[in-house]
């Protein structure tokens, strides 16, 4: 293990995401080879021009040591503590980028405008356009994080509190490693971020073969029509 440091932290400002009308269908239930109701489609495409120019995607990441990891624990520098499978996720991580991704407010501004008034369609093709854009800039910040790490080095796939087994409770020890104000999020005393349309999370960052070894843990998983399967 590596002793402590001072984390790297690094704030994605300005991102210029291009939303993808097929991620927001898949967000609102389609899956690939779907062919929706040319009416959902064209609020889809009405959605996306509607929205050109006010949303307001950021993420920031904070780089920390990996202090000491037994199965089923994983402590980092900065005095936080996850547990659960997160200790078996990031088994080869030799340090954790600890991030928090957004969308921006706009875009709940708009599905909430949308659904009073009665415009339920709208307001459900937003809030997947606030889900996809959030996803889109935690692949931004892993790209980032990609441009940073050391050469031999691999990045895991993002593991956020609330899924995979890991308790939603983890979302304090997040919030405690990155400061997240500074991208406009703050968390909730029901663990619940606002804006909502954000994802926080962990890539764990170690040898490039033993990430690769440790593998994708939704191939081992009985939920098999979980919307978060990678």
């Amino acid at each position: 293990m590596t002793g402590s440091a001072d984390p790297e932290i690094v704030t994605l400002d300005q991102l210029e995401i291009e939303p993808d009308p097929a991620e927001v269908l898949r967000y609102l239930g389609y899956p690939a080879d779907a062919h929706p109701d040319p009416r959902i489609e064209a609020q889809v495409h009405s959605t996306l021009r509607s929205s050109r120019g006010r949303l307001c995607p950021r993420g920031v990441y904070a780089i920390h040591p990996v202090l000491s990891r037994t199965r089923r624990r994983l402590e980092l520098s900065g005095g936080a503590a996850f547990s659960g499978p997160v200790g078996e996720f990031l088994a080869a991580a030799r340090r954790v980028a600890v991030f928090v991704a957004t969308a921006g407010p706009e875009v709940v501004r708009m599905a909430d405008e949308a659904l009073r008034s009665n415009d339920t369609l709208g307001g459900l093709v937003f809030n997947a356009l606030g889900s996809h854009v959030a996803e889109a800039v935690v692949h931004r910040i892993a790209a980032d994080l990609r441009t940073r790490i050391e050469p031999g080095e691999g990045l895991t796939l993002p593991y956020s509190p609330g899924y995979c087994g890991i308790p939603l409770t983890q979302q304090r020890e997040v919030f405690r490693l990155v400061n997240a104000s500074g991208i406009g999020v703050e968390l909730l005393p029901s663990l619940i971020m606002k804006p909502i349309k954000s994802v926080s999370g962990l890539f764990g960052i170690g040898p490039a073969s033993d990430v690769t070894a440790v593998g994708n843990p939704c191939d081992h998983c009985a939920l098999v029509d979980c919307n978060m399967r990678r």
